[in-house]
This record gives structure tokens, sequence and C-alpha cells, in this order.
């Protein structure tokens, strides 16, 4: 215990002879302070010292600003209203007064300034002057003002965003919701706020919620809640509401939270149950279509092949006929047999093409890849022999390869040639060309000529089974050529057209898509 006492009074009479840091000294430290301007006024204001920092910062040297009053540094606005005045007499009676408010430099710009004004007295007591120090908060109020504009948008986005926004705590209380959560549940967030969110819940779910909820915020990650599950929600008054739910965790001072976005999906869900019945329905449309169809189809095939049995025995007995010896006939009589002849012909050329183009609606598409070119030249060299001594100018382009059953697409090019070499009959030089142009998503072919053409008011009738725009004493056919081009080329996905004038030729066109070109 003497030792102890001993080395306590070593201590104090060593401290005792140690100098004390004088006013010099701290002046001196209070001069090189950089980050904050300090210095001393008189009673009256009037400035009496000048640091480092307060040359930094407003831009006076001292011997600028020694003696001149401290309002200077206050925008004409604060002066007129008095206020390093009354920054004074508030120091002065409650010791020290902070305040924060724009400042200017010497050069005239302003900064924000965070400043305390603290009242110096002597010792007995009496004020002899103040002391000020300023520091430059212009990045803070910056960073202040960002982060209250940031809140403020937040809160508006927050307020008027489309779906229902409920911010959940890790406990399940309601934190925070939106005017669309009050819309879409009836109830005001007064009545929600503090609560659990399994009030917003059908009964039968909330024992199954809660441990979603803890299962959620074992594992807080952005998802969609109960993804191949059908979600409810239950409004003030029972209604049940289809929902789909969107969670995002955020992070606060309290833990982590859960920002929940509800959406009503009461339309959607209407809707889609409406295009499920409309589905539907015309999935049965379409196989009453197709029944019909292949109805229709057996029909037209079994008209057409039973129909061949007595058109031969008709046939069969004109020959007969004809074979005998018909002198004895008058004339008139001998017309009456070769209108019968004639007529029996047209009948079997009707037949046959019925079949053929009952045969092509019931026959599978076989795709490969067809040298069009070559199909195309080929059928114009047979079509050439069988003209005769015709004068026909062909204008072939370069065709390119296409996708498609060949059979089909040579069908669709033998009745197009056929019938611009038919129809150019009566002109002394034909010219029919063949050509093409791509699209983006489609390739166009076309059969142009220079014959008779047709009346573009009834251009809708030429791919109509046995519709003919001329008479068959002008031109032979039966009227199923072109339905057949029509039927085959919207097998093959594409398209037809025609155009054209009387007497002004006449030009074919269909399309196929890319995929199958």
């Amino acid at each position: 215990m003497a030792k102890s006492d001993d080395n306590k009074q070593a201590g104090a009479e060593q401290a005792a002879t140690r100098a004390p840091v004088g006013a010099d000294q701290f002046l001196q430290m209070v001069e090189q302070v950089k980050d904050y301007a300090i210095f001393i006024m008189d009673p009256k204001g009037y400035i009496l010292s000048w640091n480092t920092g307060a040359e930094r910062l407003k831009g006076y040297r001292t011997s600028e600003i020694i003696g001149r009053h401290f309002s200077v540094f206050y925008t004409k606005e604060d002066v007129k209203n008095g206020l390093p005045q009354r920054e004074l007499e508030i120091a002065r009676s409650l010791g020290s007064v902070t305040q924060e408010g724009w400042r200017l430099r010497k050069d005239g710009s302003r900064f924000w300034a965070a400043a305390t004004i603290t009242a110096l007295h002597d010792g007995d007591g009496v004020l002899v002057g103040f002391g000020k120090l300023t520091r430059d908060a212009t990045e803070r109020r910056s960073a202040d003002e960002a982060l209250v504009k940031s809140r403020n948008m937040f809160e508006r986005l927050f307020e008027s965003a489309p779906d229902a926004v409920v911010v959940v705590d890790s406990h399940g209380q309601i934190r925070k919701v939106n005017q669309q959560t009050e819309a879409l549940f009836g109830y005001m967030r007064e009545e929600m706020i503090g609560k659990r969110v399994e009030m917003l819940l059908p009964e039968r779910y909330q024992k199954r919620h809660r441990q979603h909820r803890k299962n959620y915020f074992a594992d807080p990650r952005a998802r969609k809640m109960g993804i191949g599950l059908e979600l409810y929600g239950r409004s003030s008054d029972g209604r049940e509401i289809p929902v789909d739910i969107m969670l995002n965790p955020i992070e606060t001072p309290e833990g982590t939270w859960a920002f929940a976005v509800i959406r009503d999906i009461t339309v959607q869900k209407q809707s889609d149950a409406k295009i499920v019945e409309l589905n539907e329905a015309l999935r049965r449309q379409v196989a009453a279509l197709a029944a019909t169809n292949r109805e229709l189809e057996a029909f037209s095939y079994s008209v057409s092949h039973d129909l061949r049995a007595p058109l031969r025995h008709i046939i069969g007995f004109v020959d007969l006929l004809n074979s005998r010896d018909i002198s004895a006939l008058d004339d008139k009589s001998k017309h009456y047999l070769q209108v019968i002849t004639q007529a029996a012909q047209r009948m079997g050329n009707l037949i046959d093409d019925l079949l053929s183009f009952s045969r092509m609606g019931r026959a599978d598409l076989m795709k490969i890849q067809v040298d069009f070119d070559k199909l195309v030249r080929d059928i114009v060299k047979e079509l050439s022999e069988d003209a005769g001594n015709r004068s026909i100018q062909w204008e072939i382009a370069q065709l390119p390869t296409v996708t498609g059953d060949a059979a089909m697409l040579r069908q669709v090019m033998v009745n197009l040639l056929s019938n611009a070499v038919k129809f150019t009959r009566p002109r002394d030089l034909a010219r029919i060309e063949v050509g093409w142009m791509e699209q983006p998503t489609e390739v166009l072919f076309f059969v142009k000529d220079n014959g008779v053409g047709f009346d573009i008011r009834y251009v809708n009738k030429l791919f109509s089974l046995f519709q003919r725009l001329h008479s068959n004493e002008e031109f032979e056919g039966t009227g199923v050529g072109l339905a057949n081009v029509q039927r085959i080329i919207l097998r093959h996905g594409g398209r037809v057209w025609a155009e054209g004038s009387l007497e002004g030729g006449a030009s074919f066109w269909f399309a196929l898509p890319k995929e199958a070109a």
C-alpha cells in the first residue's frame, strides 16, 4: 500500500512540472484545420480570427475578411430577414445554436452550410464574442435530397401500381399495403396493417400458408408463389379471388421482409375458360367437318364410279350403232346420234375429272425436293408437241427447287399451262410466261398469257368446282381443273389467286410457304 502511494505522489509531482497547452498552441492547431471553417467574432459579429479551413471553404484570405461582419456570408434574403443577428441572439441566450442553410463564398457561389455558433464568456461570465464552426454539407444534402426523391418516387410507384402490393415481415404481419390492395380485398389499410397476412386468404388455405411462409423466409428469393397451383385470395365480404402472386425479399433494419405483388386474374381465368370452350367447340366442328368431307368425298367417288357403268353402256351402244349401216337414217337422226356421242364423251371427261378431284382430296401428301424448273419444262415440251403448228412463244424463268408432292405440283402446272395454251388459241402468236418471286415468308409462282382473259368481276368463281366463265362451244372444259389447283395448293399451306381482264390476258398466281418451298 505504501509503495502505491509513493507512485501516485511521484506522478503528481511530474504532472505539476509539465507546462499546460497554452492558448497560442490551441490557436495554432485550429489554424491548420482544413475541412472546417473556424473563426471568432466579437459580440457584434465582426470577424476577429480566420483559419485555413475558412479560407479554403469561403474563398477569403485573412487580410480580406478580418474586421468584416459575418453577415457577408449570408444571402441577401437572409440578411434582409435578420437571420445573422437572430442566430447571434439565440447563441447568446442558449449558449449555442446549430443551423443549416445556403451560404455564400467570395465569388458569389452558394454552398449548403452546417454551422454552429457558440457564445464565448470570460471568467466573470461576461460575453466576449462568438466562435463559429462551419462545414460544407452540399454533397450530404444532395444525397439526402436524392434519397428523399427516390423514396417519394417509390411511394408514388407503390401507391399507383396496377396490382395489389403487400409487404409482410418474417412473422407474417402486414407492414405496408397500397391502394390497389384496398380495392382488391375491400379492407381499409388501417384494418390490414399489423394483422397476419392470412386474413387475405380463404380459411382452407391459412394453415398451409403459414408453413409456406416459414419455408419462404428460410430461403428468401424472388419467385412466383405456388407454381402450378391455383391461388385464391379472400375479400372482406368472403368472396374468393383467383390471383397470381410474385414474391421478392427486401432487406430492412428489422430483418428480411417479403414484397408480394398480387394480381387479380379473374378476367384472365374467364378468358381462359372461354378459350377452352371455344377450342372444344372448334374441335367438334372440325371433326364434324372432316367427317362430312369424308362422306362427301366417298359420295362423290361412289357416284362418279357408279356412273361409269351406264355411261360405258351408252357409249358402247352408240359405237354399235355407228358401226352399222346408218345410211337408212335421215340427217336429223344422224345428228341426234352425233349429239349423244359428244355428250357421252363430255360426261366421261367430267367423271374422270371428278374422280381425279376426289382422289386428290383423299391422297396423302408425299413431300420431297422437287426440281420445279425441270418439272415445268417437261410439261411445256409435251404441250408444245400437242399444239401442232400453233405459234407459241414460251418465256420460262429459271425456277427454284421446292418441297412438296411432286405428282400434285405437276397436276397444278399441267392445269395452269394447259389453260394458258387453250385460252390463247385465238391469238396468232401466243405468249405464255412462267416466273417466280421470293417474299419474306413465301415464294410466289405465276403463269401469264395474252389470251382472251376473263371478266374480273367473276374472279371468285374461277376456283369453284364446275364453275366456268366461257361456254363449251368457245372452249372445252369441265370446270374442275382450277378447283383442283386450289385444293392442291391449300393442302401445301399456300394460296391461289388470279388477275386478268376481258381480251387482256390472264395471270394465275400461287404461293407456297417458305418451309414448303
